[in-house]
Parts: C-alpha cells; sequence; structure tokens
C-alpha cells in the first residue's frame, strides 16, 4: 500500500510515537554488525595463524636450505675448477714429471751414483783411480730436516779438456748433484793428470 507523501504530516503526535516505535533502532544494529565483523575477523587471524604457521615454517626451513646448497654447489664448482687447473698444469709437464721426481730420489741409492759415475768416466776417456763415498745416513733423526745428503770422493787420471767435459757433465746428472771441490795435479811418478773431486748427492727420505 502506498502512502501519501503527506501523510506523517497530517498525523498526530500520538500516532507519529506509534510509528517510532515500530521502526529499528538503527545505532543499535550498526553496533551489533561491527561488533560481529570484528570478532569473526578475529576468529580468522586466530584459527589462521594455526593454520599458516606450519606452512610459513617449512618455506623458511627451505629457503635455508635452499641458501645452503647454493653455498656448497659454489664450493664445490671452485673445487673443480682448482683439480682442473691441477690436471692442466700436470699433463703440461708431461715426461719432465719423471726427471723431476727422480732429481732427488727417495732413498740414498749409492751403488746406482758409483754406475754413473764409472760410465761417466768412460765416456770421457778418463781412468777411475779412487772412488770413495762417505757414511750415508738411512734414516732420519727426529727434528731434523728431511732433506738428506752423502759426500762421495773420486780421483781419475786423463787429459785436462776430458776432466773439464766429466765435471760440467756431472753437475747434469738426473740426480741432484753439487761439486764441493775440484782439484788438478800431477802424479809425481807417472807425470800424468789426476783430477779429484769432491762432490755431494742429495736424497729425501
Amino acid at each position: 500500500m502506498k502512502l501519501p507523501k503527506n501523510y506523517f504530516e497530517n498525523l498526530s503526535a500520538s500516532k507519529y510515537r506509534e510509528y517510532l516505535k515500530l521502526l529499528p533502532n538503527i545505532q543499535q544494529e550498526h553496533t551489533q554488525s561491527l561488533i560481529a565483523l570484528i570478532l569473526t575477523f578475529a576468529a580468522l587471524s586466530f584459527f589462521g595463524i594455526f593454520a599458516i604457521n606450519p606452512t610459513l615454517s617449512t618455506i623458511a626451513d627451505l629457503e635455508k636450505q635452499l641458501s645452503d646448497d647454493m653455498l656448497v654447489d659454489q664450493q664445490l664448482q671452485t673445487k673443480i675448477t682448482n683439480l682442473s687447473t691441477l690436471e692442466q698444469q700436470y699433463d703440461q709437464l708431461g715426461a719432465n714429471l719423471t726427471n723431476i721426481l727422480s732429481a732427488v730420489p727417495q732413498n740414498a741409492d749409492a751403488p746406482l751414483l758409483t754406475a754413473q759415475i764409472a760410465t761417466l768416466t768412460q765416456k770421457h776417456h778418463l781412468t777411475l783411480t779412487d772412488y770413495r763415498v762417505d757414511e750415508v745416513e738411512l734414516a732420519s733423526l727426529p727434528k731434523i730436516a728431511k732433506s738428506q745428503s752423502f759426500v762421495f770422493t773420486l780421483q781419475a787420471r786423463g787429459e785436462y779438456k776430458d776432466m773439464l767435459s766429466f765435471a760440467t757433465e756431472l753437475n747434469q746428472l738426473n740426480r741432484i748433484i753439487t761439486v764441493e771441490t775440484m782439484e788438478v795435479s800431477r802424479d809425481s811418478n807417472t807425470g800424468s793428470l789426476l783430477v779429484t773431486i769432491t762432490g755431494r748427492e742429495y736424497f729425501k727420505q
């Protein structure tokens, strides 16, 4: 039923109050709606924390694990690069590596040096008249460097130029040898030249 526009203007005061009683309390309903909305959001937040918290913890753990894995991967890549570089350097050494390792042998091996010197004197037309090796220490003493050495002394007869060639090649053997003294004299009995060489050979234990 449609009321005329001026219907409420012609109402008496008592009738007007009766109509007002029929209208809802707008302020009260607004307050109730607001309280209900706040409680709803509070409930959602409360239960949401319990529902989302495990997921957030899992995400944090996964991010940390990913960071650790990336760090390990970076370290492995660095090691692989270093190993590759070492392999290239090793390949470049090639056959020279054997000579490098044999320059300072793992033991004295004095008989081998004796044989090398005897062969060298024959090559340079010298006659080996004397050869001595000093005492060789076979074991490293405590608190002493592991590099060891022994002294040898040889005497040979021949021509002066052959003696010089012999001394030069002696320093060029595949083992590290140092010539500490070299003396050329003449034999009083035969008048021939004699060369006396004192050298040192190194090895590692």
